[in-house]
């Protein structure tokens, strides 16, 4: 009787493990990554309800099913439960689309950004040529482990948690990264630095500290203005620009994980998203959200007034800042940097450095970027914040690594 039972134990497990595991998309547009990471290739965006088997897993990523090559999701794009009320697409048939494959996909945010955001279409490739390839697994565990060996194992004494941020509210419907990259190009427009090994070293700071925050699987891209000017943007998809006399600023690497991290959290937050927000009131139709690859002769209200809503998005992020937002971004970046292994008091120090330089007659990066009072007041208050939440923490500040990757600035 007991062997009977043993076997019929063992015909159960086998057959549990012939079960697959079904899971369902629930966001609106759900990134399949060639590889468990952010910085991956994109193989294909799904729409929510989407149906994956799934193949395998790793520490916040699942490896699904897929009819032309398997790949990667993010955990937090899933649900165990189908959505009610909505009806499942099956996956061939968004595979066969060819609106899901990643040249379809590039292709209609680079039609979008190229016709609504005034731009050079060459601007357009060049940030798209920077936002892929960034660096590869090894290089990036690499670059982990020798961070991880400069300061070991103490978790931050603060989570974004305990900030009480609070629920981010602005319109679904904007397509982020087309208008992003619209934006983005036109800042690029001003001249990107041409120095690989520089931009890939941000890149992999940023990557660091996003694979330890909530936004794991953002697509975030760094890149370097060649401008004496020390400042930094973010715009709406994840486009992160600092220019050069902003890197030229740091003495270490947790200073420039700090200036990073700071332009993170204004994405994270949808800061750039919550301003066009408070202008779409302006946008007469949503038709100007429609299929972003419908040709139209002439262009119609609705256009011309998106058209305007980018320009004034443009506009307000080289413009003076709110510094409700840049406070906020600051504790956020605190945070994020101490959570990522870096010493958060890096983000106070080059805060510092930055209210004390004298404000030179303002250009296109600079005009009044922030009023010299405000910039006073935000580093007194992130100064304030790290003494008191993070006193006694010690973490890493690098300034050996930074100052052999920065040596070209020199």
């Amino acid at each position: 009787m007991r062997r009977n039972f043993v076997v019929f134990v063992l015909v159960l497990c086998i057959a549990g493990m012939a079960i697959s595991e079904t899971v369902y998309t629930k966001r609106k547009s759900n990134y399949v990554r060639e590889g468990p990471g952010s910085y991956y290739d994109l193989i294909a965006v799904v729409p929510e309800n989407t149906a994956l088997e799934v193949l395998g897993k790793s520490p916040g990523w699942i490896k699904v099913k897929a009819p032309k090559k398997d790949g990667w999701l993010a955990e937090n794009c899933i649900s165990a439960a189908k959505m009610k009320g909505a009806s499942t697409v099956p996956i061939e048939n968004i595979w066969a689309s060819p609106k899901a494959s990643r040249a379809g996909i590039s292709a209609a945010i680079k039609g979008f950004a190229e016709k609504h955001g005034k731009t050079d279409p060459g601007n357009v490739d060049l940030i798209l040529k920077n936002s892929t390839g960034k660096f590869t697994d090894a290089e990036f565990s690499a670059f982990k482990a020798e961070l991880h060996k400069s300061a070991p194992g103490r978790e931050s004494p603060v989570s974004l948690k305990d900030l009480n941020l609070g629920t981010v509210e602005y319109n679904a419907g904007i397509p982020e990264q087309e208008v992003g990259l619209g934006i983005a190009a036109r800042l690029a427009g001003k001249g990107l630095l041409n120095n690989a090994g520089l931009v890939q070293y941000a890149n992999l700071i940023c990557a660091t500290i996003a694979e330890k925050s909530t936004a794991y699987d953002w697509d975030f891209t760094v890149l370097i203005v060649d401008d004496k000017a020390m400042n930094g943007f973010a715009v709406p998809g994840g486009y992160i620009f600092l220019t050069l006399g902003a890197l030229r600023l740091c003495s270490d690497e947790s200073e420039l994980a700090g200036m990073i991290a700071h332009e993170m959290a204004h994405v994270i937050r949808g800061h750039g998203l919550q301003e066009m927000s408070k202008r779409i009131a302006n946008i007469k139709s949503d038709a100007a959200f429609a299929e972003l690859d419908e040709e139209v002769g002439e262009k119609s209200p609705e256009e011309a007034d998106l058209e305007e809503l980018m320009q004034q998005t443009y506009e307000k992020i080289v413009s003076p800042r709110l510094l409700s937002y840049e406070l906020e971004a600051d504790r956020i970046a605190a945070v994020l940097c101490a959570t990522a292994g870096y010493d958060p008091s890096g983000l106070a120090r080059i805060s510092g450095k930055m209210a004390r330089i004298p404000r030179e007659k303002p250009d296109i990066y600079d005009p009044g970027y922030m009023a010299a009072d405000d910039l006073g007041e935000r580093a007194k208050t992130i100064d304030a914040f790290v003494k008191e939440e993070f006193a006694g923490f010690q973490a890493a500040r690098m300034p050996e690594r930074y100052a052999q990757r920065t040596a070209s600035l020199r």
